[in-house]
């Protein structure tokens, strides 16, 4: 799995984190376990006659039995070239540093199965450019030449910034107080994935909680004195009591940050005593050291260009810092609250891990390099198959559309011609209420008779009644038809004989639908029938329909005839036509007849009017 790492070399622990990379992209910084019981390791190592090398709690245990191997508190050494003899060989500060991150680094990689992608190693941020190369060199030489530097206060902010929301443009003070070193630092937080330091950052490479564990010591060594004066320099059993009564009074300095007396117990081969020790004497011992701290973070808020006041918020970082006068002091002095995290021991760790994700989106590959590393890519010339060697020609291509424009427009006006024809013969042969001329309609002679002498010959007759129609101009379009013409969607069964008009001349009549071929006995019956009687059925024939001429009617209609029951409204103010004979007789209006029509002769003058 992929991951990155970050390490805190300390004076007295080292502790490491990782960040490792998910689908979201990386994962919250968490602690490796270094240790058997705890999560830093002591920075101790040791060096055996037979080229053994331990470290951590390994290297402590066989200090007690070898101190002569056991190299501590190296760090504070680093940049001093003069060798440390261990064992019978000599080595460097930086050397013995570069190890210790090796061996750590090696926990992480049997523990993860693999080697992290990046790296990043603390250091006090009052180091020079002379410290941090010698680091840089040793850890090349053990095969960490990739590994990154990163100040400790910078790494302290990191972690901070993650668990609390702060927001860009805020100033925060560092207080480093570790166990070797302390460091005082003020920076800003530009954005999510930086800090910038303003000023310069103050430190004391001699100044931690080393120095408070040698403050209690001494305080013991000056109660039992006697005891003490009677332990020899050269004897093991002595040095291993000494060395056993040093790990008490680091406990009782921690025990004392939570409690407010503790008990140490004094085992030396002159003599076994127990000592009492309450917190105000521990906070007098280690006040002096305490405000020269708190004096070295003020010199970074001024030079930083701010003051008290204006700093947002103090942040403790470092085992020492949980010292409870050490927050009363910060405090007093820069009238806020402080915040301290709840495991000083690897604040720094976790926030080195967080400064070595990569800034870019996580992806399964190797994170591609930012905006200003990587030059802009130059435009992609098309393939030469992509473009074509001749190009259409866009004038053919109009030429190609003109012809046929050309073809629909003459096709749009033969359209437009045929139209017109057709409405002009229209009008010249109406085949709607159009009527026929006045002296296309004959005198009628007796209606049985004419009937009979006209019906054998329907074909001669059709030819004699178009050849005796005139050229007469069309009619009004806008006329209405004539109320007394029976309708053209209406069937009817028989020709009907029409009454003569006021001027005794038949009306016009109104060219009808195609009609069903009736015989001329059918028609005769018809004729012959009384007006008050029922409409005999005609049987038909699925002969073509034929247009009859109008029988012929008498001029003088009988006056014993009653006039029919269904008479139109005249056209004029006139007196009312004479009655029809009952041989004139039109047959009944039934449901399934038209309604009657009456003609008569032509008026002597002009056409004549349509009834309404």
């Amino acid at each position: 799995m992929s991951y990155v790492m970050g390490v805190d070399l300390g004076t007295t622990f080292t502790a490491a984190a990782v960040c490792r990379r998910d689908a979201g992209g990386w994962g919250p910084a968490e602690v490796l376990p270094l240790g058997t019981r705890t999560a830093a390791v002591p920075s101790v190592l040791f060096f055996g006659p037979d080229a053994t090398v331990l470290v951590g709690e390994a290297a402590e245990r066989r200090a007690l039995a070898c101190p002569g191997g056991v190299a501590r508190e190296f760090k504070r050494r680093i940049g001093d070239r003069t060798p440390l003899l261990l064992s019978g060989g000599q080595h460097t500060a930086h050397g013995l540093a570069a190890r210790l991150v090796r061996w750590v680094v090696d926990r992480a990689v049997e523990r993860e199965g693999g080697t992290p992608e990046h790296l990043a190693v603390t250091h006090p941020a009052a180091w020079g450019e002379h410290k941090k190369g010698l680091l840089l060199t040793a850890l090349a030489e053990v095969g960490l030449g990739e590994a990154a530097l990163l100040t400790e206060p910078e790494a302290a902010a990191f972690d901070y910034s993650a668990g609390e929301r702060v927001e860009a443009g805020t100033t925060i003070a560092v207080y480093d107080l570790g166990g070797g070193t302390f460091d005082a630092a003020v920076l800003r937080k530009v954005d999510d994935a930086r800090f910038a330091l303003l000023g310069d950052p103050a430190g004391a490479d001699r100044l931690g909680g080393v120095d408070f564990d040698q403050a209690v010591f001494d305080h013991l060594r000056t109660a039992f004195a006697g005891e003490f004066d009677a332990t020899a320099p050269d004897d093991p059993v002595a040095m291993s009591a000494v060395t056993r009564l040093r790990r008490e009074c680091t406990e009782a300095k921690e025990a004392l940050s939570g409690d407010t007396e503790v008990t140490i117990p004094v085992l030396l081969p002159g003599g076994h005593a127990q000592a009492r020790l309450v917190r105000g004497e521990f906070e007098a011992m280690v006040r002096p050291a305490l405000d020269e701290t708190v004096a070295l973070l003020r010199a970074a808020v001024r030079s930083a260009g701010l003051a008290e006041p204006e700093v947002d918020r103090v942040l403790l970082v470092g085992g020492s810092s949980r010292i409870p006068l050490v927050g009363r002091l910060l405090s007093q002095q820069f009238g806020r609250g402080v915040a301290v995290d709840s495991d000083p021991k690897t604040v720094v760790a976790r926030g080195a891990a967080r400064a070595a994700t990569p800034t870019a989106p996580a992806v399964p590959t190797t994170p591609p390099a930012t905006a200003e590393e990587q030059p802009p890519e130059a435009p992609r010339r098309p393939a030469v198959a992509d473009i074509p060697l001749v190009l259409p020609d866009p004038a053919g291509r109009r030429r190609l559309l003109r012809p046929r424009v050309l073809v629909g427009a003459a096709a749009l006006a033969v359209v437009a011609l045929s139209a017109a024809s057709t409405v002009t013969m229209e009008e010249l042969h109406p085949t709607g209420s159009a009527a026929a001329p006045p002296d296309a309609a004959t005198p009628q002679a007796d209606t049985a008779a004419a009937l009979e002498a006209a019906l054998p010959d329907t074909a001669a007759q059709e030819v004699s009644v178009s050849e005796e129609q005139p050229d007469t101009p069309p009619p009004d379009r806008k006329a209405k038809p004539d109320p007394n013409v029976p309708d053209a969607g209406l069937t009817t069964t028989e020709s009907s004989p029409t009454a003569p008009t006021s001027s005794g001349s038949p009306a016009l009549e109104r060219p009808r639908t195609p009609q069903p071929q009736t015989t001329p006995a059918a028609v005769t019956a018809a004729a012959a029938q009384p007006l008050g009687g029922t409409a005999t059925p005609v049987p038909t024939s699925a002969a073509p329909p034929t247009v009859y001429a109008p029988p012929p009617t008498t001029d003088t209609p009988p006056a014993d005839q009653p006039p029919p029951t269904e008479q139109p409204p005249p056209a004029t103010e006139e007196a009312p036509p004479p009655a029809l004979t009952t041989a004139e007789q039109p047959p009944p209006v039934t449901a399934e007849d038209p309604p009657p029509t009456t003609t008569g002769s032509p008026a002597p003058t002009g056409d004549p009017l349509p009834t309404t």
